[in-house]
């Protein structure tokens, strides 16, 4: 007890991707945030923070090069600037694409932006507290990327809504097993501060796409297939009033082309096309998220370092 009161202090500050990372493995926990050691710092003349988005250009700068079969040496500054002319105004092109749908998917619906960028512990916001059973308090701190809300006459829905530059959805074997909590737990605290009545949670993943196209499909059947990739993954509430406010479009298309919900001819959900759970499964799994944080956060103040990786057998 002496020990973790060393490392982490009379109060646990964490946050929930770092309790998800000692849901992965104990030791790595302790290693990284405990003992908080880092890789080895390599020291150059001069610093440089180039950043993702160059670090992207550059990469793809060396895989332009390598596929034309230039060598390095004697790339002239002329071809050089066309190549990373090209590189930049096709991540342009991704990123304005991304925002496209982004709107669009705002427009196609009733529910409204009530806030984006919105964090916990920062800013005069609260973090979010939880005290184990031993009375041992933990604060988690954390960033939303976009929360939409629907004021309905029985009440006001919220969605959480998360950007991600690859493609995710909810695994709920990952949420059973404390891997993946943060959007749940991020609906959890929103519904209990706001009083809100869950509707989603949400990832829009921002990739570039690609699509299968042939000579014979139309400029409309592209646009479809590049629409698809863009389609919002998670879960959403079972009720076809929600789901129509979230996509006002559903009921003419069948299938929505913003969030994974289907609605068949007589009126009622397709469960193919359709990630929905109930209002009370949704608030299952919101008690179950709350008691595995506190569960989570017990084992690391009770000085747990097992060497237990997880290991996912799908990579």
């Amino acid at each position: 007890e002496e020990n973790v009161k060393k490392l982490y202090g009379d109060t646990l500050k964490t946050s929930v991707s770092k309790l998800e990372q000692y849901s992965g493995c104990p030791f790595s926990y302790y290693l990284k945030y405990g003992l908080k050691l880092n890789d080895k710092e390599t020291f150059s003349v001069e610093a440089m923070d180039t950043g993702s988005f160059m670090h992207d250009v550059i990469d793809r700068f060396f895989q332009e090069i390598e596929d034309r079969n230039i060598s390095i040496k004697d790339i002239e500054n002329e071809e050089l600037e066309d190549i990373i002319s090209a590189i930049i105004r096709r991540l342009k092109e991704v990123i304005t694409m991304s925002i496209k749908y982004i709107v669009q998917s705002i427009r196609q619906s009733e529910f409204q932006v009530f806030g984006h960028e919105l964090e916990f512990g920062k800013n005069g916001r609260k973090p979010i507290v939880v005290t184990t059973e031993s009375g041992k308090r933990v604060e988690i701190e954390g960033k939303i990327d976009r929360v939409d809300i629907l004021k309905n006459p029985d009440g006001t829905y919220v969605r959480i809504i998360d950007y991600k530059s690859s493609v995710k959805n909810i695994d709920l074997n990952k949420v059973m097993s404390g891997l993946q909590l943060q959007l749940l737990t991020y609906l959890n605290e929103t519904c209990k501060e706001e009083d809100f009545i869950p509707a989603g949670v949400l990832y829009f993943n921002l990739i570039e796409p690609s699509t299968s196209a042939d000579r014979n499909m139309t400029d409309e059947e592209i646009e479809n297939q590049i629409k698809q990739k863009f389609k919002m993954k998670g879960l959403i509430l079972a009720d076809v009033n929600i789901i129509k406010k979230m996509d006002t479009k559903i009921e003419e298309q069948g299938t929505s082309s913003i969030i994974p919900a289907g609605i068949k001819k007589d009126g009622e959900l397709s469960s193919r096309d359709t990630s929905a759970i109930t209002k009370e499964q949704f608030e299952n799994l919101q008690k179950y998220t709350d008691k595995i944080i506190k569960q989570i956060s017990q084992e690391i103040l009770s000085g747990n370092i097992d060497i237990k990786p997880y290991y996912n057998t799908k990579d």
